[in-house]
């Protein structure tokens, strides 16, 4: 077979292969497989005429390893081609793509550098060196990348919800805003791209839109159990107690033991007075993770409004064990010892809580620990 037909034959396997891939847009782009990266060399400027015989020969041999997956050969008769032509697009680009999949990541970007010298019209080169520097966790070489890979209209919407989220935690959310957004003009049913928008728009103080997103990720998925515990969140903040318990509890029918619905929960069940229901909560949570400081903490407050103070200081004292700058639980358990008259270790334990910064601590000092 000529090596042009056998180009073509590996062409149309990209495209298929990507066609395909593009149906789920939940999943991240098949961007690491040997043969998409090479879609690139469909450009017109690239011709293989003028190419030495030995360096066609190498390159054929490279693409039989390729096509079986035997990436150390495949590199091998790669280099042995670009070893005869050190301006082999084709060459550089496939073995690019070889580096990425070995996870050799600084080789592909010297590849890829070389490569987008050479074709003015590379496109989907920068998209995959984005990847590479994303790996490395060089994050203003990838978002550098990434923006080039936008501007040349290379996986349009995979660049904006990954160059979104190095945005997001670097903590540049009003950005990762904007690349969430941009993505979503692409494919507005992308759960997981309204969630994440939804969830920097939290931490914006922005709850009415947030709350928006995530009953759109909510319509697109109605089993993303992460949004209904989020929405609930935000209902929350909101001191929408009520709604906040119906999302929690929702995420709770689709996942019966995820303990951060759980201990939500809890803390509504909480705020609207059903101390039993909190108290059965937290120990649902404590049950699934013993190691959980919060919950234990927790279920001291749910304990002390039984008066229960005996058990709170239980319930604090392993909050302290598990995290000894954990000063809400010096707080709560001074409150559970004030309460059996035990008000040196209350004033102790007030002091602690007022040295790690808890608001209030020294409120609770006024009264009886000034005597």
């Amino acid at each position: 077979m000529r090596a042009s037909e056998l180009w073509l034959i590996i062409v149309l396997f990209i495209y298929a292969q990507f066609s395909v891939g593009q149906q789920d847009t939940t999943k991240h782009i098949k961007a690491d497989t040997l043969i998409q990266i090479a879609a690139d060399t469909l450009s017109s400027d690239l011709q293989e005429g003028g190419l030495s015989v030995e360096a066609l020969s190498f390159y054929n041999s490279a693409l039989d390893f390729f096509q079986t997956n035997k990436l150390d050969s495949a590199k091998y008769y790669f280099t042995l081609a670009l070893a005869e032509e050190d301006s082999f697009p084709k060459a550089l680009i496939n073995r690019a793509a070889v580096h990425i999949q070995l996870a050799e990541h600084s080789q592909a970007i010297e590849d890829l550098d070389k490569y987008t010298a050479l074709v003015d019209t590379a496109t989907n080169a920068y998209f995959f060196k984005a990847r590479s520097y994303d790996y490395l966790g060089e994050k203003d070489s990838a978002l550098a990348a990434y923006a080039e890979a936008i501007s040349r209209k290379a996986f349009i919407e995979e660049a904006h919800l990954r160059r979104a989220e190095i945005l997001r935690q670097d903590g540049r959310y009003a950005e990762a805003v904007e690349d969430f957004s941009m993505a979503l003009l692409e494919n507005s049913q992308n759960a997981k791209a309204l969630h994440d928008r939804g969830s920097c728009k939290k931490l914006l103080d922005q709850p009415e839109s947030a709350a928006e997103d995530y009953r759109s990720a909510i319509r697109v998925d109605p089993k993303m159990t992460s949004a209904y515990i989020n929405l609930g969140s935000v209902y929350r903040n909101m001191e929408m107690n009520a709604e906040a318990l119906a999302e929690f509890n929702q995420a709770l029918r689709l996942d019966e033991n995820n303990i951060l619905a759980l201990n939500n929960r809890g803390n509504t069940h909480f705020a609207l007075g059903n101390y039993l229901e909190a108290e059965r909560d937290f120990r649902k949570v404590i049950e699934l993770n013993a190691d959980y400081a919060y919950a234990h903490n927790n279920l001291a407050g749910a304990l002390i409004k039984q008066e229960r103070f005996d058990e709170a200081i239980e319930s604090a004292s392993n909050a302290i064990d598990l995290d000894p700058n954990y000063g809400f639980a010096f707080l709560n358990r001074g409150i559970a010892r004030e309460m059996i008259r035990d008000i040196p270790g209350a004033c102790s334990d007030w002091k602690t809580a007022q040295e790690m910064g808890v608001k209030n601590a020294d409120v609770y000092q006024n009264g009886p620990c000034n005597y």
